[in-house]
């Protein structure tokens, strides 16, 4: 199966760039990520949500139990499988999604849509001057984000036993954007790709924490692994 399915390029985007930093990831962490893009899935058009989970069906089909594939279509829930991870991300000029055998989280943004102030007052001092671009933090926290909702809510979901006073505490709470901290910036050069590792305020689940992020054409392309 190819690792990226892009149609509609501009200029800037380019199909052989994106597939050598798409096979740098699929090194680091899971030989078996995927990244599947699509200029018509942007945020813009009205059925971007509905053609994502066609797409998913079309290329993985057989990575769906009958069940997952019978919720697949309903857009209250994200998308299920038991083989791996699926995670979805949609901006005004692209659409996607990335499949992992981990559990991880896929961020695009269009990097002139990203407010730099708003992230001045919700960043740390230290956090924004170690990062190589201030912008780069708004994916950043959105992927890690995905990633660790997605493991407390597939937690949550087991039987949870009462601890010795009876009570049935919740060891996987709620997070949001701001719990989380980039840092451990490296910059690859010879692919144009930075990773990172993140620390959060609330929980110590961390498995990979691995990201990586990169910047093609107008848009901010991150993906994080737990």
């Amino acid at each position: 199966m190819t690792s990226i399915v892009p149609v509609k390029h501009s200029p800037e985007f380019s199909t052989a760039s994106l597939l050598e930093k798409i096979h740098y990831i699929q090194g680091q962490v899971d030989s078996e990520f995927r990244m599947i893009l699509n200029k018509n899935w942007n945020s813009t058009l009205p059925e971007h949500r509905v053609q994502i989970r066609s797409a998913m069906e079309q290329h993985f089909t057989s990575y769906f139990s009958r069940e997952q594939l019978a919720m697949l279509y309903d857009l209250n829930w994200l998308p299920r499988s038991s083989i791996g991870r699926f995670s979805v991300s949609h901006c005004k000029s692209m659409g996607g999604f990335t499949f992992s055998r981990f559990d991880h989280g896929f961020d695009v943004e269009q990097i002139k849509r990203i407010s730099v102030d708003i992230l001045k007052r919700t960043c740390e001092e230290k956090e924004l001057n170690e990062c190589p671009r201030a912008e780069f933090l708004w994916v950043v926290k959105e992927a890690g984000l995905k990633a660790h909702s997605f493991f407390r809510d597939n937690m949550r979901s087991l039987p949870v036993k009462p601890d010795r006073h009876g009570v049935l505490g919740d060891e996987f709470p709620d997070l949001v954007v701001t719990d989380f901290t980039a840092t451990e910036w490296n910059s690859h050069f010879e692919n144009k790709v930075f990773s990172f590792r993140l620390k959060c305020k609330k929980t110590l689940d961390f498995s990979q924490n691995k990201g990586f992020l990169f910047l093609e054409g107008d848009e901010l392309f991150c993906t994080y692994f737990r």
